[in-house]
């Protein structure tokens, strides 16, 4: 080995275990004079000999398998971020209840609008200042684990997934001032009608409005749809309108779903499902809350659900064939050149002379007519490898595949975006079951008295504890369906436009809409000891 003149660093690499050969020429060498080999199926893959003189130099282009990575990439940030936002705001209105009567009865005492805002701001803050840094420093700690997740057929550096500590310092501050203003959304109501919150009358919500804007966001999907518009801004925008959609709508759903409740308990005489149901008319927005993260969960879900990408096995040559591009001048000395590098290697295979409509149907060598000298590679592992580097030694510079690596180029992004659908599918879910534990709880907080109340009245805890699951049972179960076929509708320009369906897909979305709403379930009944300690104190 000579001296090292160069080094080529991480940023020259597609991940840590990627190898790289520089396989150099001197001057004058007939390699030099081959042809450059071009591919009109993947563009880059093939240059002519080149001049190195340093390592330095611009990336190549993206081609369109980065692209399809970058719009992937794109897709996952815009499916999570809904759920991300709404356990954000759950977490920041643990006890916002409470919170606005202590503020409205200050209001009350005399304090000024002013001291109000400033206690609310020092005690939000203090809660969503930790809890960001907390983040912070956990997405410091899972880097590495993180790093080694392999997209792409490569795993990444620590350093190409970190943001840098401006961008973290910014995200921070980003999701502090998320909490704090979520926190803050009941102090206007507080002073503009302080005795309303002490005294916990319930806010009336319009109807109309969330109507006519459900039907807005609906005609603005069907515009930027109607053309068969599959660009990834427009499905982007197309599905954030239907996000907007079940937002908006959502409230509404829980007030009609609060009336039916209500009218069937008591056709049933059933005293737990009556104060479900009052509790739902009384404040449909927090019933909506209680389970919106569970329902854009399974939004995502119904557009992942019928989405299929590649994977259809071996499409040009023979999957344990290496097929040799060589140009037509090449061809008579090709096929006793390669039968002589394989006997230096010790490799038992008898190449043939191919009939040009193979793995490498693609290839272009300029001007130049080419064929193709066909080498059956060893099923032992190791002795394949010295196969493809005796090949590699003699004839250097030119195109070499068999047909399972064609496939196997081909199927990559598809097993990628399988594992994305089902890292993203995970994600959502376990943060939906954590924003509806979270809500869960501070119900329970929050209507402390209430329940007090209720039980020195005599209505035994476990009647209790069923209305509260009830509550959010009756809403998951309804919303959860809609958002299913919300997130078909919005896959559609795709799935059906490119005739991409998957069977398949039904079957994962089954399964992570039952996992999904049984840890939404166990959330829900992992507060029922704090209800027993709130009803008894």
């Amino acid at each position: 080995m000579g001296p090292v003149t160069a080094e080529l660093g991480t940023d020259g690499l597609i991940g840590p275990d990627q190898l790289v050969a520089v396989v150099g020429a001197r001057p004058g060498d007939a390699v030099l004079q081959g042809p450059a080999w071009s591919s009109a199926n993947t563009p880059g893959d093939f240059a002519g000999p080149t001049e190195i003189r340093d390592f330095t130099g611009s990336p190549a282009a993206a081609e369109s398998d980065e692209r399809g990575y970058v719009q992937l990439a794109l897709v996952a940030s815009i499916l999570l971020v809904i759920p991300v936002l709404t356990l954000t705001g759950a977490a920041a209105r643990l006890g916002a209840s409470r919170r606005a009567d202590r503020l409205a009865r200050l209001r009350l005492a005399g304090a000024s609008g002013r001291t109000v805002a400033g206690v609310a701001v020092v005690e939000a803050g203090a809660i969503a200042v930790t809890g960001a840094l907390a983040g912070a420093m956990a997405y410091a700690l899972l880097l590495p684990l993180v790093s080694r997740i392999p997209v792409g057929g490569s795993a990444f550096t620590p350093g190409q997934l970190w943001v840098g500590v401006l961008g973290l310092l910014a995200v921070t501050a980003l999701v502090a001032a998320l909490g704090i203003a979520s926190a803050l959304v009941p102090v206007r109501r507080i002073l503009r009608d302080p005795l309303s919150v002490a005294q916990q009358h319930a806010q009336s919500m319009p109807l109309l409005w969330r109507v006519l804007a459900a039907g807005a966001a609906a005609l603005a999907f069907h515009q930027l749809t109607r053309n068969g518009d599959t660009s990834s801004v427009g499905v982007l925008i197309a599905f954030a309108a239907v996000f907007g959609v079940l937002a908006i709508v959502g409230p509404v759903v829980v007030t009609l779903l609060g009336r039916m409740v209500v009218r069937r308990a008591q056709r049933r005489a059933d005293s737990a499902r009556l104060i479900a149901g009052r509790r739902l008319l009384d404040d449909p927005r927090a019933g909506w809350r209680s389970v919106s993260g569970l329902v854009m969960a399974s939004f995502v879900a119904g557009f992942l659900a019928l989405f299929s990408v590649g994977g259809g096995g071996v499409v040009w040559g023979q999957e344990r064939e290496l097929e040799i591009a060589v140009t037509a001048e090449q061809a008579p000395g090709a096929l006793a050149k390669a039968r002589s590098a394989l006997a230096d290697a010790d490799v038992e295979a008898t190449p043939v002379r191919g009939d040009d409509s193979g793995a490498l149907l693609f290839l272009d060598a300029g001007e130049r007519a080419w064929s193709t000298v066909v080498v059956p590679l060893p099923a032992d592992p190791a002795e394949e490898n010295r196969a493809r580097a005796a090949v590699a030694r003699a004839f250097p510079g030119a195109p070499t595949a068999s047909g399972g690596d064609v496939e196997n180029r081909a199927d990559q992004f598809a097993r990628d975006f399988r594992a994305a659908s089902v890292v993203v599918l995970l994600v959502s879910f376990l943060v939906a079951a954590a924003s509806t534990g979270i809500v869960a709880a501070a119900a329970v907080l929050d209507r402390r008295e209430n329940y007090r109340r209720l039980w020195q009245a005599g209505v035994p805890l476990p009647t209790l504890d069923r209305a509260r699951v009830l509550e959010s049972t009756s809403p998951m179960v309804v919303c959860a369906s809609l958002a299913v076929f919300a997130g078909l509708f919005a896959a559609a320009p795709i799935t059906l436009a490119g005739g991409s369906v998957s069977g398949t897909g039904a079957l994962l979305l089954v399964l992570t809409i039952v996992l999904g709403a049984a840890g939404v379930h166990l959330a829900i009944r992992a507060s029922r000891g704090l209800l027993r300690s709130a009803a008894q104190s």
